[in-house]
């Protein structure tokens, strides 16, 4: 598989058929034992981890966030973040309006595992951490699974900003809604491609049983 810079590209397919080891494998949690994955040409193995993670940015189902500052929040694991490189983040993730609204703006404590915000307002945090490293690649595992319609559609069309900037999206998804968004559609079955082309494809369109939902079905096949 080879994907162009600035592409968006969706995984599907049902749970278990290997989306997730597709994230898993580029943020090299674990190395690939056959083949290999390749950034600019490099092979991600020749890379030092953090210098690897220091490219790409992660937006999960649950957003993993800490008991601090939304400040600390934004910038763990993102070396030399001035302020203004934060605020910025957070205004292209609609994040900096609800933070200036608490008292004591970014210095304030958001609660274990960001107990004291909604669920919108953790995914856009979690959103705006991935932005402040810059990242070349933004990877995305289900980033509206645990969200209502309404703010699953916020949290999309900040996607689709990001990706007009440049940025390579790559989504992991159920959602049909969300999968033909994307330019390109790769479908896995068991661990293998069994389909790797245009999103809006008559060929794409997702059989029953292969784990799509739609927002009216709610639930994955």
């Amino acid at each position: 598989l080879f994907a162009k810079p600035g592409q968006k590209i969706a995984f599907v397919g049902s749970t278990g058929a290997g989306k997730t080891t597709i994230t898993n494998l580029i943020n090299r949690f674990y190395d690939v034992q056959e083949g290999s994955i390749s950034i600019g040409g490099t092979d991600i193995r020749q890379f030092r981890v953090k210098d690897l993670r220091a490219l790409m940015g992660n937006v999960n189902q649950e957003a993993i966030l800490f008991n601090d500052s939304f400040y600390n929040n934004i910038t763990f694991g993102v070396d030399g973040a001035t302020r203004e490189q934060v605020e910025e983040a957070a205004r292209i993730a609609n994040a900096h309006d609800f933070i200036m609204e608490t008292e004591q703006g970014y210095d304030t404590n958001i609660g274990d595992r960001g107990g004291r915000l909604s669920g919108g307002q953790r995914q856009r945090l979690s959103i705006a951490r991935a932005l402040a490293k810059k990242p070349k690649l933004l990877l995305c595992d289900e980033p509206t699974g645990a969200l209502d319609s309404h703010t699953g559609r916020e949290v999309l069309k900040m996607l689709q900003e990001l990706h007009r900037q440049g940025n390579t999206v790559v989504l992991i998804t159920h959602d049909n809604s969300i999968a033909v968004q994307a330019q390109r559609i790769i479908r896995l079955e068991d661990g293998r491609v069994v389909y790797d082309g245009d999103a809006h494809a008559p060929e794409a369109v997702v059989q029953p049983g292969c784990g799509i939902r739609t927002e009216q079905e709610g639930s994955a096949s």
